[in-house]
């Protein structure tokens, strides 16, 4: 056996001491290169939903997005950026072109991922492949498949590396919406587990990109440890703080662009799991992040094809009018007009609020953006009680109250709403008003010129 003959260098407490301070100023990329630690920024938004210029309050805006995203990136030096679901829906631009702008213009953002929303299908599933021809960034969406279990979208999961961080980020979209033709959102921790463990042979970092409601978030944390992060969306209010499950972390920012969610991680490679973790919620202020100009003249392009139609005055609000007052409002309307004993929308169907000041059309087709038609019912109360939602009470003609099993009531409401209440039910009927929620709406403001 040879015996290494080089000298034994002895090193005392000073030298050791000078070694330390030297190690401890040495950039934090470097240092985390020796002791397995790697950092990373997650830059995440979700529900866009079209929302192409900043709102009422300034807030938001593609263009003041991609200038916000593209400063955030300079500075985060490792870094990815996601979007967490419905990029569509919720715009005259976006509503008149079937979502396929929202894509378009999405290009500008430098998006690595986004996942499928429910309002992705709000077109039909069948554009979904129009919005993944003109898109430059992936769209996943792993638990969404037919019946023999294929994807509607090929790959389970995409790798991205960045610095020196193999990332995989897995798709999952909420098991309640659907089911669309032949595809459904299959159970999202029982898809997704396999998934994960293929995922983990090949990464460092798994993090689910979802379109998710708070207990699937959660699920997901508790039963597949091997999660590290999940970038959520669907509740436009975004969580306060991180969702944080024995080390593992979910972060949700709040939506239509009006703030964007950055995530700084440490991850610990030979521990596999988070070092430490910061999160940042950073207003999308116009005011503050000027418009990049060629995200600019590509939203004005498609904002000038509808500008004649909604830029037009219909008249004012004399106060600002939030969602809930806009429902009760709505389905006083629909009463009065159709002579009904009820009238029922619900909260999901009023997507913003009426600004204090001129109102514009545009307005109003941003409070409805669907094109939900107007109908009447002829139904009993038994059926009424079984699918009205204590938690959003209809509006009730005088000397109605409390609805009774033993009537049969006049419904106002619409097609969305009315298809399903008569479903199974022989003696109820539906007539089709021939009016768009949006036009009854815009009509009514037109009427009365001020508002409330």
């Amino acid at each position: 056996m040879q015996h290494d003959r080089r000298p034994v260098v002895q090193i005392g407490a000073r030298a050791w001491t000078v070694l330390v301070c030297v190690f401890l100023a040495l950039p934090i990329s470097l240092r985390t290169q020796t002791d397995g630690v790697r950092e990373l920024t997650i830059l995440h938004l979700n529900d866009l939903h079209a929302r192409l210029l900043p709102d009422a309050d300034g807030l938001g805006g593609f263009a003041h997005l991609a200038t916000l995203l593209q400063r955030e990136r300079v500075t985060a030096g490792a870094s990815i950026t996601l979007h967490a679901g419905d990029l569509v829906q919720g715009t005259p631009v976006s509503t008149l072109f079937e979502g396929v702008p929202a894509f378009e213009l999405a290009n500008f953002l430098g998006l690595d991922a986004n996942c499928l929303g429910n309002h992705e299908f709000d077109y039909g599933w069948e554009k979904i492949g129009a919005f993944m021809d003109v898109a430059r960034f992936p769209t996943i969406a792993t638990n969404v498949v037919n019946a023999s279990g294929q994807r509607l979208l090929p790959e389970a999961y995409l790798l991205r590396e960045s610095g020196g961080l193999r990332v995989a980020i897995i798709g999952a979209l909420m098991e309640s919406v659907g089911p669309w033709g032949p595809w459904r959102a299959a159970p999202i921790v029982q898809t997704l587990r396999p998934i994960v463990a293929d995922a983990r042979g090949r990464a460092d970092v798994i993090v689910v990109l979802g379109h998710l409601v708070r207990a699937e978030i959660e699920a997901i944390l508790r039963e597949l440890p091997d999660v590290a992060v999940i970038v959520a969306g669907h509740n436009h209010r975004g969580l306060e703080e991180p969702l944080v499950i024995d080390g593992r972390i979910a972060v949700h920012a709040q939506g239509y662009g009006r703030e964007v969610g950055r995530l700084r991680l440490r991850y610990d490679t030979r521990a596999n799991r988070v070092a430490s973790h910061e999160w940042t919620r950073i207003a999308v202020d116009s005011t503050v992040y000027p418009a990049d100009s060629d995200t600019k003249a590509a939203v004005d392009r498609w904002e000038s094809k509808v500008s004649a139609l909604v830029d037009v005055p219909v008249g004012r609000a004399s106060r600002r009018m939030l969602r809930d007052e806009l429902r009760e409002q709505i389905q006083r309307v629909l009463l009065d007009r159709y002579s009904a004993d009820v009238a029922f929308i619900s909260r999901g169907e009023i997507r913003d609020v009426l600004p204090e000041g001129e109102l514009l059309a545009r307005h109003l087709w941003n409070v409805s953006p669907y094109e939900d038609r107007v109908v009447t019912l002829d139904i009993s109360g038994e059926r009424l009680l079984q699918v009205l939602n204590a938690q959003q009470p209809p509006a009730l003609a005088a000397g109605i109250t409390p609805i009774r099993t033993d009537q049969r009531y006049r419904v106002a409401t619409i097609d969305f709403f009315g298809r399903d209440w008569i479903g199974g039910f022989p003696d109820a009927r539906m007539a089709d008003e021939n009016l768009l929620l949006r036009d009854l709406f815009i009509g009514w403001v037109r009427d009365r010129g001020v508002v409330p």
